[in-house]
């Protein structure tokens, strides 16, 4: 509606928001609110104006931020063009104390009620209720307070759970609004809390003043109109007539004059007195700095070093600053026997060996001392250097010592911790009674004694010093003590694998993980110049010698011991690893490990191999004989030496952890595994062809079976021990057997503890052990063929016989009936030891005789009708008398030897030949009964 002058004055329809504290940010909707910002010449707010944070937008819109509006009011906004309108709506100001961390713009008045009305949550005067304030941790009233006020002044006399007051307990708060708040909630209120103030701070004052810019001049305007109506008053019309601001002055000198001269006198006496008075409470109330220096030498002789810490810091906070001379000179005192006090806990840190809790103690008191540079780091400099020491020293006391053994006293201790795998073991420096393995004692190598040393040196000492160094970069070495953080050099870095590393800092940060690779790259050489010298040939020739020769002052074998070695360096890794030791740092182990245990398997096959071999002295002839042959007790021996050697190398070959190193993929130590094993198989034909063809060294030996599981037995005494042709029977039986039973065996056992190429392994023993065989087959024909070959001629051509001038008949001459009797004697040898060999063996007997025989009679020129009887009688009842072993090639000798004699032509020599034959047969029968079940 236009007013008197035609004009349509400013209308307010809304608001929002409708109510808010000093500085809400309000936007007014309505009607004719101004043609542009010029426009607008006037802006209240509950009679407040705001025009100075006005924002025009439209006639229709304007945005502004509230001042000290209180209680209820109108919206008014006044306009050249419009004139002041009306408002149908309106504001509510809230007046609410602001939070002490809170910035605003505005006069905030805090009545004396307030702090007199102090309560709970739940109390009307509350603060949080007041204005509606929020809690600063975020969080709700879980439940309603629990203690009185004056139960609350007895917790906390003088303190207070109002936050806007300087005696603020904390605690108090806590019980007031949250004594059913869960723990969790409170962590999150103590974030929601740093959050805030991480906020503010982003903010900063900036964003506060550029919010707040009307405010700012409006003040700004005030000042400025107060300083000019003073200086208006000093500029009168007349100059004799002093300015208020300057008559004031005088008068207020004038009073201070007079009031000096009037109590001049009793001011000094009083002063006097003040002085006399305070120098008598000084001395009383001083009394704990002048008794500071000599209570803290009591106090360090006693250990009370908590005691003289906390008067120190007494001290130090209400004394370092002082001018007072006397304070200063005890002071003084104080600082020289502090930093005396310092030196001694100082060089208590650097005494070894020391628990890892005493060293944080003295850490902590240090640190609480403020003692100059870094006594944790320190602490960790020199517990390397006295580690790295105490492994050097270890390793020159083993490399004096004589040969350190352990008696009988000793031996099953020593042997139950070697099973056992326990870490007890003799005491560094201690030389044990020399031994005597024929009692039953044995001598323990001194690598091996060095190396379970070292190795409990490094279980004892470098997990503390793990620790007490993750502790360091974790920043809580002090805060485990029970003391305060301490301050972490900042040129050390984490070096441990659950800490981050910032990428970007120079290799200082790294330091400590330098110092523990040091120490285990140390252990790993010193258990490489023991154990395996030849790994460190690369080194120049003064660091091998840091490192011991152990080559020059011992020859002892450790093979048995480094199965052993290898689990102690493997227990030592797992330790190490549960320690979250870098991986980096445990390269040189786990390199020193798998090389090791490619050595331990080298040694053990290479003493396996010389075992083997040395198999052959322990021959005893002792044949046990079965259906299908008898073998020595060798070939098992042989089998329980390859086994045992495979069971002690398989906790070594195979990995302990996954991710451990399988030596097995390395292409070098595949062959080397490969060569090794072939090595130690073809190691027993090597024992085998000694004894058939050296015999065991003229040595008196029994053979004799086992007559309770065996059918038959054989006996050698001393005076019937085995000859040369019975020997080499007894090898190609055991020969035999390892070719068809053992080395298969063996092989499946390779296959069952990880070796690669057994297939491999398996043909070339097997190839070896066939050569062997068929020497030996060949040398044992070649003694018994022989003699019998050579016998047949001269028994043939005895007494002077003459094939075309010879008598009739009248039988088998003795020659082939010794023929007969010497292979029944090949066979009842062969039967009695080898049976499996007789169809072998006596085939080539009869392959011999009739090769012979097929030679002689193709020799003879001329047969007459008896020679040619004679002749074919002969070897009728040859061919007869070894049948069963007849193939192929005997057939076709008998049949040369027949084709060159002439046929019988009358009837009456055939009968006669065949009355010869069986009259034969029938002598011969009982001696022929021997070839009758090999048919």
């Amino acid at each position: 509606m236009a007013n008197k002058k035609g004009k349509v004055p400013p209308k307010v329809t809304g608001l929002s928001p409708n109510q808010g504290p000093p500085g809400t940010k309000v936007t007014i909707r309505g009607e004719n609110l101004g043609n542009s910002s010029k426009d607008l010449v006037g802006l209240y707010i509950c009679n407040a104006n705001v025009l100075l944070s006005a924002e025009w937008h439209s006639p229709s819109k304007i945005v502004c931020r509230t001042t000290n509006c209180k209680g209820n009011g109108d919206v008014i906004v006044a306009t050249k063009s419009g004139g002041v309108g009306t408002s149908t709506v309106k504001f509510r100001g809230l007046n609410i104390i602001p939070g002490p961390l809170q910035e605003v713009a505005i006069w905030v008045d805090e009545p004396m009620q307030f702090e007199k009305r102090i309560g709970t949550v739940n109390r009307p005067s509350s603060p949080l209720h007041v204005g509606n304030r929020d809690d600063p941790l975020g969080l709700s009233v879980e439940s309603p307070l629990q203690f009185t006020d004056e139960e609350l002044q007895k917790m906390f006399p003088g303190g207070s759970g109002n936050f806007a007051l300087k005696t603020f307990e904390p605690v108090w708060f806590l019980i007031e609004n949250h004594n059913a708040t869960s723990f969790d909630d409170l962590k999150a209120g103590l974030v929601h809390l740093r959050k805030q103030s991480a906020n503010q701070k982003t903010e900063g004052p900036q964003s506060f003043i550029k919010t707040n810019l009307g405010t700012f001049m409006n003040c700004q305007d005030i000042l400025t109109t107060i300083h000019s109506s003073l200086m208006e008053d000093e500029v009168t019309e007349d100059p004799d007539t002093k300015a208020p601001a300057a008559l004031l002055e005088s008068l207020l000198v004038e009073c201070d004059e007079s009031a000096q001269k009037i109590f001049r006198k009793i001011l000094r006496n009083k002063a006097l007195a003040d002085s006399t008075r305070n120098a008598l409470n000084v001395l009383n109330r001083f009394k704990f700095l002048f008794h500071l220096p000599i209570n803290i030498e009591r106090n360090i002789q006693s250990g009370e070093y908590e005691v003289v810490i906390n008067d120190y810091a007494k001290a130090k906070s209400l004394f370092a600053t002082t001018t007072v001379t006397v304070f200063k000179q005890i002071y003084e005192e104080v600082e020289n026997k502090i930093v005396q006090f310092r030196e001694q806990l100082r060089k208590r840190l650097m005494e070894l060996p020391s628990t890892m809790d005493e060293q944080k103690k003295l850490i902590k008191h240090l640190v609480e001392l403020e003692a100059p540079g870094d006594p944790a780091w320190d602490c960790i400099s020199n517990q390397q250097i006295w580690l790295m020491s105490l492994l050097h020293t270890c390793k020159d006391n083993h490399l004096q010592m004589g040969e350190c053994s352990i008696t009988a006293e000793q031996t099953n201790t020593q042997m139950i911790r070697i099973v056992n795998d326990s870490r007890q073991r003799p005491g560094a420096g201690s030389t044990p009674a020399e031994c005597d393995v024929s009692d039953g004692k044995f001598s323990l190598p001194r690598k091996v004694l060095f190396l379970e040393e070292l190795l409990e040196i490094l279980q004892e000492t470098f997990p503390d010093f793990c620790k007490l160094g993750q502790a360091y970069f974790n920043g809580n070495i002090i805060i485990e003590t029970s003391g305060k953080p301490m301050k972490i050099d900042t040129d050390k870095a984490p070096v441990f694998k659950e800490m981050s590393v910032d990428q970007g800092l120079s290799e200082q940060l790294n330091t400590f993980d330098k110092m523990v690779s040091e120490i285990l790259k140390l252990l790993s050489n010193l258990v490489r110049a023991a154990f395996l010298p030849e790994s460190l040939s690369k080194l120049p020739k003064h660091e091998q010698d840091k490192y011991g020769m152990w080559n020059e002052v011992t020859h002892e074998s450790a093979s048995a011991w480094l199965p052993q070695c290898v689990r102690k360096l493997r227990s030592i890794v797992t330790t190490l690893s549960s320690l979250d030791v870098p991986s980096a740092a445990l390269e040189n182990l786990n390199d020193l490990i798998t090389d090791l245990r490619v050595h331990c398997m080298v040694k053990l096959f290479e003493e396996a191999a010389d075992e083997v071999h040395a198999l052959s002295s322990r021959e005893t002839w002792q044949l046990q004989v079965d259906d299908s042959g008898g073998i020595t007790s060798l070939p098992l021996l042989f089998e329980s030496v390859i086994m045992e050697t495979l069971q002690h190398l398989h906790e070594v070959v195979n990995c302990a952890w996954k991710g451990e190193t399988d030596i097995f993929m390395d292409y070098d130590v595949q062959q080397k595994a490969v060569a090794l094993c072939v090595q130690s198989l073809n190691a027993f034909s090597t024992t085998l062809d000694k004894l058939a063809f050296e015999g065991d060294n003229g040595d008196d030996s029994r053979v004799k079976s086992d007559s309770n599981n065996y059918s038959q037995s054989v006996f050698f005494t001393e005076d019937t021990q085995p000859s040369v042709e019975q020997c080499l029977v007894i090898m190609l039986s055991n020969c035999s057997y390892v070719s068809q039973n053992i080395i298969h065996q063996l092989k499946e056992q390779f296959d069952k503890h990880g070796y690669p190429k057994s297939q491999e392994v398996e043909n070339n023993a097997l190839e070896s052990y066939a050569e062997l065989d068929e020497k030996i087959f060949e040398a044992y024909c070649e003694q018994k063929i022989e003699p019998l070959i050579g016998a047949l001629e001269q028994g043939m051509y005895a007494g002077n016989m003459d094939w075309n001038d010879c008598p009739r008949p009248t039988g088998v001459r003795n020659y082939v009936k010794e023929a007969v009797m010497k292979s029944i004697a090949i066979h009842a040898e062969i039967h009695a030891i080898a049976p499996a060999f007789l169809m072998r063996v006596m085939t080539e007997v009869f392959t011999a005789l009739a090769e012979e025989l097929s030679r002689l009679m193709s020799c003879i020129p001329k047969f007459s009708q008896n020679g040619a009887l004679q002749a074919r009688l002969e070897l009728s009842a040859l061919h007869n008398s070894l049948s069963p072993y007849r193939n192929a090639a005997t057939s076709g000798s008998f049949t040369e030897a027949i084709s060159v004699i002439p046929d019988l032509r009358n009837e009456k020599d055939k009968i006669y030949l065949s009355e010869l034959l069986n009259r034969y047969k029938s002598e011969m029968q009982f001696q022929m009964m021997c070839f009758t079940d090999d048919s």
